[in-house]
């Protein structure tokens, strides 16, 4: 009974909930914050922010733990250290090697572990994505935690501490199904859009253009722009809006469905939540109508569900 009524609790949350990051230290400062340096660092989306640990620390053996919902964990991406610019990147340890370990909740209630495996990264500035063993993280009706534990580092060039400015765990994805919300204008009707018929098609002005959407009870990942027909205009950048966070993509010009990633909030693919705008920047122009832009389909993948 005490397990179903946990069960019953949390699956009135929304993916919000699953919006921790704790590490096993981190540098005090006083002047700048006190939890300045701490794991939210990693996934807070800056690269000009980190999480780093004391200086007294030996690195190896320190770690960082996520809330993840169920899913599968399918890839690591990490921005190794502190990638505000080459010189902070080179002067303090950097990520070479971790341990990537997956807990569920047992009847008690109690953290148990559910699997592990290794990561290696290079010495690189940027995002790194790495495949891993795969990790199932909850069961059939609770999320879960990972767990990155640094086996090895590069050293740094001048300071012995470890930071990293970003960390990403990437989940196995499913289709979600979309639900237009807004456009910014309508030649052709807006359901064309999610009708899964590639000859139909939605348009509107270029100028300005914009659709919002959203997939009530799934945690979304990724969005996918069918273009229309070539006689009207159709995307060449985009930007895309979640929860405060934004990314801008190119698309190649020509016929096929191109993908998006949605920005991660909380240090997962598919952390976003709630309404998502889509703003088309800069189009390719159509040879019959210019200034109108078309899309025939857009589609949406999730990576869990809400609150689960």
């Amino acid at each position: 009974m005490y397990r179903t009524l946990i069960a019953v609790g949390l699956l009135t949350l929304s993916s919000v909930a699953q919006a921790g990051a704790v590490a096993s230290s981190f540098k005090k400062e006083t002047r700048r914050g006190a939890n300045y340096w701490n794991a939210q660092a990693a996934i807070d989306g800056k690269l000009d922010t980190c999480w780093m640990v004391p200086g007294e620390s030996a690195n190896r053996g320190e770690w960082i733990e996520l809330d993840v919902p169920k899913s599968t964990v399918d890839k690591l991406g990490m921005v190794v250290g502190w990638a505000k610019d080459e010189d902070t990147f080179k002067d303090y340890a950097r990520v070479k090697k971790v341990r990537v370990q997956a807990f569920r909740y047992d009847e008690d209630n109690n953290l148990v572990p559910a699997g592990s495996t290794e990561a290696e990264f290079k010495d690189e500035m940027g995002m790194q994505v790495v495949d891993i063993d795969d990790l199932q993280v909850g069961d059939d009706m609770f999320g879960g935690k990972v767990r990155i534990t640094i086996e090895d580092v590069y050293p740094g060039r001048d300071f012995p501490s470890l930071a990293v400015s970003e960390v990403l765990l990437v989940l196995g994805e499913f289709d979600a199904a979309p639900q237009i919300r807004d456009v910014s204008s309508e030649d052709k009707p807006r359901e064309a859009l999610v009708d899964d018929n590639p000859k139909s098609f939605w348009a509107g002005s270029s100028d300005g253009a914009r659709i919002v959407f959203e997939a009530p009870g799934f945690s979304l990942s990724k969005v996918g722009l069918l273009p229309g027909p070539a006689d009207y205009d159709r995307p060449k950048k985009v930007k895309v809006i979640a929860n405060n966070r934004e990314t801008v993509a190119d698309i190649p010009e020509g016929g096929e469905e191109h993908w998006i990633e949605i920005p991660a909030i909380v240090g997962y693919t598919g952390s976003a939540w709630g309404k998502i705008e889509l703003q088309i920047l800069e189009t390719w122009p159509g040879k019959r109508y210019p200034g109108t832009v078309a899309l025939s389909e857009l589609d949406l993948k999730a990576t869990a569900y809400e609150g689960i």
